[in-house]
C-alpha cells in the first residue's frame, strides 16, 4: 500500500469537489495505491508527473519513492492541460 502527501493546493481543490466527486477520487487513489490499478500515463510535458483519469477529472502526482505519492492537484479536464 502506498502512503498519500497531499500537497496544500490539491487538498483545497478536492474540497471544492462536491461529496460525490471526492469520494470518487478518493476511491480511484486508494486503489491505485493498493493494486496499482487505475488509468495512469506519465506526462511528457511535466517532468516526473503522472496523471490519473477518474471520469472528467484529473489528478496530478508524482512518486517520491516507490510507497510515497505526491499529489499536486485536481483538475477538471478542460482546464486540466
Amino acid at each position: 500500500m502506498k502512503r498519500f502527501v497531499w500537497e496544500p493546493a490539491a487538498r483545497s481543490d478536492l474540497r471544492r469537489l462536491d461529496r460525490e466527486t471526492a469520494m470518487r477520487i478518493l476511491l480511484a487513489l486508494t486503489r491505485y495505491g493498493s493494486v496499482g490499478d487505475g488509468n495512469v500515463k506519465r506526462l511528457t510535458d511535466r517532468e516526473g508527473l503522472y496523471r490519473l483519469r477518474v471520469g472528467k477529472w484529473r489528478i496530478f502526482f508524482d512518486l517520491d519513492s516507490p510507497d510515497v505519492v505526491r499529489v499536486h492537484g485536481i483538475d477538471n479536464r478542460g482546464e486540466a492541460y
